[in-house]
């Protein structure tokens, strides 16, 4: 192998790289942010999940919370992941 050959695939292994860690760092530092606001969770905050459910946070246990829905106050318990983020919409 010449070293014309040994440039070209030493150039071309780096910009592959390059792309990958161009097309992943956005979604490792998102992923980041959600495990964060998800570990941060508190009583009273008012949150969104995956499926829809809205409600606000009763209690929070090791990895669950409990979730007080509106209008008709059912207690749900749900993992912390299922939590999408916080609700800053009006809540009846």
């Amino acid at each position: 192998m010449d070293y014309k050959q040994l440039i070209v695939t030493l150039v071309t292994v780096f910009l592959l790289l390059g792309l990958y860690y161009i097309t992943t760092m956005p979604r490792r530092k998102q992923a980041k942010e959600i495990k964060k606001m998800q570990d941060d969770l508190k009583k009273g905050d008012k949150i969104i999940t995956y499926t829809g459910l809205t409600g606000v946070i009763e209690d929070v246990l090791e990895d669950r919370i409990i979730l007080l829905t509106n209008p008709d106050k059912t207690r749900l318990s749900i993992e912390k992941w299922a939590v999408a983020g916080l609700d800053d919409r009006k809540l009846d």
